[in-house]
């Protein structure tokens, strides 16, 4: 009788049992891929066409970071003082982080589409290369080439500074 009742309740226990799950995720060394959406201010200069002068403006951007690495898309908005005009570029920015804790620098490239609204309205393309230090102060180079009558080359020099919003695992 005793023998039987151990084997029900070793069964029932059995029956009943689950693995075990943790609460906290495992430890890892490194960054986990997460997603960042960032936003912040551009300011600089207009120093390759006629109408030569300072713009400043903001810009808002979701990353995916993986290892060293991200992609994502940006967009940006500026008032550029010397066309007297207001632009929008937008499109896929990627780049490379080497991670330092006295140190961290990134290089990154974006482009895509670029509108500038001025006298008259503008279309066309633009590129971008910005090296990021401490992973806030963007200093950058730009061409863009647009559909207009004048100034349709245009290269700008500047600075963005941009901070983490919301992050999202």
């Amino acid at each position: 009788m005793r023998g039987r009742r151990a084997l029900v309740v070793v069964g029932a226990l059995a029956a009943t049992a689950t693995p075990a799950a943790a609460d906290e995720p495992p430890f890892t060394i490194g960054g986990q891929p997460a997603w960042f959406v960032m936003a912040g201010a551009t300011a600089g200069g207009t120093v390759a066409i006629d109408t030569r002068g300072g713009f400043v403006g903001g810009e808002v951007s979701l990353a995916r970071v993986v290892e060293a690495h991200y992609l994502g898309l940006y967009v940006d908005a500026y008032r550029d003082f010397g066309v007297d005009g207001t632009y929008l570029t937008f499109g896929p920015e990627l780049g490379w982080v080497r991670r330092s804790r006295t140190l961290p620098v990134s290089l990154g490239l974006d482009g895509g589409g670029a509108v500038r609204f001025s006298d008259e309205r503008a279309l066309g393309a633009t590129g971008r290369v910005f090296f990021v230090v401490a992973g806030t102060v963007a200093l950058f180079a730009r061409y863009a080439y647009l559909d207009a009558a004048e100034d349709d080359h245009v290269v700008q020099l500047g600075v963005t500074m941009k901070f983490p919003m919301w992050r999202v695992r």
